[in-house]
């Protein structure tokens, strides 16, 4: 039954696409809980933003759970930065939507889960915890998020696995953004996360800039050159295990594009994107906000179930239509038709 919710919410999402129109609530809310994080990835420029106001209080963010909870959202997810900089609020919430009969997820660099931390979040009924590895090594992962977080990261994912034994089902993840630093050891990466039984690992290509707002910002740790032919042997790698088992979260056409990406660059186009149409994205300021391609948009205080179908909102869309930025987040997924069936029916 999930899995034919799922394609039915996407076919549904491009309709309403070609139509302009939203058909259905969105899929899932993403909450930016702050901007605010302990590491200085080399990837992330997120926390060198400047503060733009007031972050969201707990009982505002309540009143949207409340909000998305009517319009038939199911899903929500509460990040950051790093969403655990306000542990009791985050803790707090995700009890709260847990509490509504929602489906909450974090994603965490691990920098705060202590055991005491881990237990909070099953005992508030979190459903997934994803955390970020980006290397199979020590070394590598802690020269892209810093010294000693490789540490954090495998004590939190094995204290959530012994914890999940006696305290009820969670679903536990591996995060691997992929940059030239750590692309080959990818594989590792797929052998580490079955060897320690954690559940899947989602790989999410490097972009440009994940604010959005300076294009090629992270142009040195892109993967260029005769590093590409590396790449295709590595994705083709991925692709097999992919079709062995399910611990690869992406879909085949997902790791299939990744070469593509990365030697296109700017002229690289995915399809079409479901920004928009599939989730809403709330900034830590209490705006809707979509990679950068249109002014956020205000909804502090007002009723998400109006603004979904607002004027603002369909602007936005209409800006997301017309963005040509190469782009490859996982946060909107897309489906070839015969991957949905394939999806479907395996």
């Amino acid at each position: 039954m999930a899995r034919i919710d799922y394609v039915k919410n996407y076919i549904l999402s491009y309709l309403s696409y070609l139509v302009d129109y939203p058909l259905i609530p969105p899929k899932e809310v993403n909450f930016q809980m702050t901007n605010r994080c302990p590491l200085r990835c080399k990837m992330c420029k997120i926390p060198l933003l400047e503060q733009e106001g007031e972050e969201l209080r707990v009982e505002e963010i309540k009143e949207f759970l409340n909000q998305v909870k009517d319009m038939g959202v199911k899903y929500v997810s509460f990040v950051g930065g790093e969403a655990l900089v306000r542990k009791n609020d985050t803790i707090e919430l995700i009890k709260y939507a847990n509490s509504l009969g929602m489906y909450t997820m974090i994603v965490s660099n691990a920098y705060f889960l202590d055991k005491k931390t881990c237990k909070l979040l099953l005992d508030a009924g979190l459903k997934r915890l994803a955390l970020s590895l980006d290397g199979a090594k020590e070394k590598t992962h802690d020269f892209i998020r810093g010294k000693g977080n490789y540490k954090q990261v495998m004590k939190a994912m094995k204290t959530m696995l012994m914890l999940r034994k006696s305290k009820g089902q969670i679903k536990l993840d591996f995060n691997t953004v992929i940059l030239n630093i750590n692309f080959r050891e990818l594989v590792d990466i797929y052998y580490l996360t079955k060897r320690m039984g954690v559940d899947q690992v989602f790989y999410q290509a490097l972009v440009a800039d994940n604010t959005f707002q300076k294009p090629d910002s992270n142009d040195e740790l892109w993967i260029k050159g005769k590093e590409l032919k590396e790449l295709e042997k590595i994705i083709a790698k991925l692709i097999e295990f992919k079709k062995r088992d399910d611990t690869i979260s992406n879909t085949i056409e997902y790791l299939s594009n990744i070469p593509k990406y990365f030697a296109l660059r700017e002229n690289f186009r995915p399809g079409i994107c479901l920004a928009g149409y599939m989730n809403i994205n709330i900034d830590p300021y209490g705006r809707i906000n979509v990679c950068g391609v249109y002014r956020p948009i205000d909804v502090r205080g007002k009723d998400l179930r109006l603004m979904w179908k607002s004027k603002s909102c369909k602007l936005l869309r209409k800006a997301i239509k017309k963005c040509r930025m190469p782009c490859m987040m996982l946060c909107y997924p897309k489906f070839g038709i015969m991957e949905m069936i394939k999806f479907l029916f395996k």
